[in-house]
């Protein structure tokens, strides 16, 4: 098959491709079947995260059936599967109406963060109608995909409804003088400047951002984009120069920016590598794949030498917390799918990770969907679409290497 990514990067090779795309099927048909629902309405489909009855994390409210980062989650794996789903566009459609019925408090154009059993947001201290930052670009980008896919000229318009979320996007998450990726349309408004000026590091999606900058031609894309390339060399150099790892939130970007202190946006790991910052190297390496943006390559390099060393070369020694200096928080226990996924996508970067990334694959593929939990399987499954070469840019008819 013609190299999907850019020239130089690496899919795995211990298996062929069609190996790596029957079992890609057969993972997306299975999570398909356990957690994406038509519930809430006729026609609406949504991922519902607590369909394997594991507790649903998060900080999200009791009884949660899903989240805006699950929804565009779910819109993104449904239309990169077209190819091998008759009835991608019926569900995809059905995600798009959900979306509808659940707008942020700010737009309609972005999504209420929780939604709870009975089919309404969450209340009280969760505020279910706020928006997190991370569902809102992959909304918009899915739907970008969608018009590449299917085009506009059905019962959905795609592309007005990206551009919609995108504008909302720059309107309501992105700082207006900061032009950082704020944590959602919420923050700043509330007086708390700690918040205002904090961002999550699994939000540095800095290929959507390109994409967006592509479509839209709005410069405001690429300085985000930019400032975000800021931020991770600033941590890098002075609380990572070791690991390249980054915190899940950081925090005082109005001066010198600092991983978060303990319970500033989550819980006591807000400072540190952990479930937040795990989506991390997937994020900032799908801007190497895609564009072959150097920023991204050097962002991840000392990442992928640091963990290769750490693990001796076996991901499920890969812990699921880790200080900035490399130094494990064993209590988190290691070998979890949303950690390792994420190495996965990060290796493919340079040959010299060949066999490390054919590790990565065998562990994601050893891991049970019934063993595993919403967040995990739906990682593993996004990062096996990156994996198999399967992942799709919306500004290409076929890939990075058209």
């Amino acid at each position: 098959m013609a190299q999907p990514y850019v020239t130089g990067s690496i899919l795995p090779d211990h298996i062929s491709a069609a190996e790596r795309d029957s079992q890609l099927q057969a993972f997306y048909k299975a999570w398909k079947a356990r957690y994406v629902v038509q519930e809430c309405g006729d026609g609406r489909y949504f991922v519902k995260v607590n369909a394997d009855h594991r507790p649903v994390g998060g900080d999200t409210a009791p009884k949660t059936i899903t989240v805006s980062e699950a929804h565009g989650y779910g819109m993104l794996i449904t239309v990169m599967m077209a190819a091998h789903d008759d009835d991608s566009r019926n569900v995809f459609d059905g995600m798009v109406r959900y979306f509808h019925d659940h707008p942020a408090q700010s737009s309609p154009h972005l999504m209420a963060w929780n939604q709870v059993e009975g089919c309404v947001d969450a209340g009280g201290r969760f505020r279910g109608k706020i928006s997190a930052t991370d569902g809102d670009l992959d909304i918009a980008y899915a739907l970008l995909l969608a018009d590449r896919q299917w085009g506009s000229d059905g019962a959905i318009n795609y592309r007005e409804e990206a551009r919609a979320v995108m504008q909302a996007i720059l309107q309501y998450e992105v700082h207006p003088t900061g032009k950082h990726l704020m944590i959602g349309d919420w923050a700043g408004t509330d007086g708390d400047r700690a918040i205002e000026y904090t961002t999550r590091s699994s939000d540095f999606m800095q290929s959507h951002l390109k994409a967006f900058f592509s479509d839209s031609g709005d410069a405001r894309w690429l300085a985000v984009r930019d400032r975000t390339y800021v931020i991770v060399g600033d941590i890098q150099q002075r609380y990572s120069p070791n690991t390249a790892l980054m915190p899940d939130f950081v925090a005082h970007l109005d001066g010198q920016p600092k991983p978060a202190k303990p319970g500033l946006v989550g819980d006591r790991r807000d400072g540190e590598y952990s479930w937040n910052a795990a989506r991390y190297p997937w994020r900032v390496g799908m801007d190497y794949l895609l564009y072959g943006e150097p920023r991204a390559f050097d962002a991840l390099g000392t990442f992928n030498r640091w963990a290769r060393s750490t693990t001796g070369d076996d991901p499920a020694s890969f812990a699921s917390t880790y200080h900035l200096n490399g130094v494990p928080v064993t209590a988190e226990g290691k070998n979890s799918l949303a950690f390792v996924s994420a190495l996965g996508v990060s290796a493919m970067i340079h040959a010299d990770n060949q066999q490390w990334l054919n590790a990565i694959w065998q562990n994601l593929r050893d891991q049970s969907l019934e063993n595993n939990d919403y967040y995990g399987n739906t990682l593993k499954l996004l990062s096996m679409i990156v994996m198999s070469g399967a992942w799709l840019r919306p500004d290409v008819a076929s890939g990075a290497g058209a």
